[in-house]
């Protein structure tokens, strides 16, 4: 039996990156960049007005205050995206947006709120007047977001590696990159087995329950940035898992649910050593301590041949997203280039107690909450909800080590569920 670190070390180490793509910016939302991405012009590119107000120069309102206002000559307006048709000279003063860019002869703005000029209008487009009292000197540079102050020309401006969001989209787009060089995403093929279980939408029958796993783990495979594929579900018998194994090798990866524990029926360890190898199987922790990893290649054709890394995870389904949160997640994360794959971990202080020492590590479904600026995680929710409530409520794991009791207010180390609130 493997513990978690070592199994999970033992797969990254085989499994590798995925090739790259160009992608268009809009669709490539939680993928990861392929190259080093670098400003390709300064930002902003001249020097930007920052509030409303009036463009003048510093020495033209030195000494100003209510008492004794400078009064300064209105050349005009300008907005942003416009260069200015003026030049400020000694007494003058421009009215500008934010976002416009400082006319030659500036050095400073002067915001609206200290000038005699509140900045209202009663209608569309500027509102002129022909001279504006300035009541507070500026220094020079006051109020301008100079030329490269947000990036240099050549400047780094993500590395390989981030995974894309909102930020990483606005970045990108306002250096100009409509298509960017990503890791594609990870097809993974996903199958349960078991001769008791239903698809969604079909009747039951005495003895068998709705197929979950499938869907949960869809889900899961789509929040890491894969593309999930349903093979079906396999019957209890070689031949039917044999077909749907083979189907799925056009995937990237194969995850199987069900059958590779030790009863007469789990057959998916047994087919894996026959069409591939068996890695390693068994853990020390549970739930999901049923999980095997091994790989079953793939002959070259359409989509080139491979060595496929297959995840047979438990069929319970706490064990199935344990299994797939603590192992399978991180592996898809480094096929798909993401510079960071490990859970991160919060250290919390235990709310309620766990009794019983257990002869290997446990994995609790839990819920971490802040309070008083203290992370606490409450440990025993499946006492109190049964592990179907648990599940539903959950917002992370934490594992407690074999042999080990909890008390309230022990420290522990809590994994977050990104995907729970």
């Amino acid at each position: 039996m493997k513990s978690l670190g070592d199994a999970l070390a033992e797969i990254l180490s085989h499994v590798g990156e995925l090739e790259a793509e160009d992608a268009p910016l809009r669709g490539c939302v939680g993928q990861a960049l392929a190259t080093n991405v670098y400003a390709d012009h300064d930002l902003p590119s001249l020097d930007l007005c920052g509030p409303d107000g009036y463009a003048v120069r510093s020495e033209d309102i030195s000494g100003a205050s209510p008492q004794n206002p400078a009064v300064l000559r209105v050349l005009g307006g300008n907005r942003a995206g416009h260069l200015p048709r003026h030049q400020l000279r000694q007494g003058m003063a421009l009215r500008v947006m934010t976002g416009s860019p400082v006319p030659l002869g500036a050095d400073c703005v002067v915001p609206f709120e200290q000038t005699d000029e509140p900045g209202d209008k009663n209608g569309p487009g500027p509102r002129m007047v022909p001279h504006v009292k300035v009541f507070q000197e500026c220094r020079p540079g006051a109020n301008i977001n100079p030329a490269g102050s947000n990036l240099r020309k050549g400047m780094p401006v993500a590395p390989r590696g981030t995974v894309i969001g909102p930020a990483q989209i606005s970045v990108l787009a306002s250096v100009g990159a409509p298509m960017v060089k990503v890791i594609r995403r990870a097809r993974v093929a996903i199958m349960s087995t078991g001769d008791e279980l239903v698809r969604l939408g079909r009747p039951l029958r005495p003895g068998t329950c709705y197929d979950s796993n499938s869907p949960a783990l869809a889900v899961l495979v789509t929040h890491c940035g894969g593309i999930p594929f349903f093979k079906g579900i396999s019957k209890d018998n070689v031949q039917s898992l044999a077909a749907k194994l083979r189907t799925g090798l056009t995937a990237d990866a194969i995850i199987t649910s069900g059958g590779v524990s030790k009863g007469d029926y789990d057959l998916v360890r047994l087919l894996l050593e026959r069409m591939g190898r068996v890695v390693f199987s068994r853990l020390d922790t549970g739930p999901g301590a049923s999980f095997a990893f091994g790989t079953v290649s793939r002959e070259a054709g359409e989509r080139g041949a491979a060595e496929v890394p297959v995840f047979a995870i438990a069929g319970p389904p706490s064990g199935c997203l344990v299994n797939f949160e603590t192992l399978v997640r991180p592996a898809l994360l480094k096929m798909m280039g993401c510079a960071v794959t490990a859970h991160p971990t919060i250290e919390a202080t235990a709310v309620g107690s766990v009794t019983g020492r257990r002869p290997m590590s446990f994995v609790k479904w839990t819920h971490l909450e802040k309070v008083d600026g203290v992370h606490q995680v409450v440990v025993n929710l499946a006492e109190e909800r049964g592990l179907t409530g648990a599940m539903a409520t959950a917002n992370s794991l934490t594992i407690i080590p074999r042999g080990t009791e909890v008390a309230a207010g022990d420290r522990l180390q809590v994994l977050p569920l990104d995907w729970a609130r």
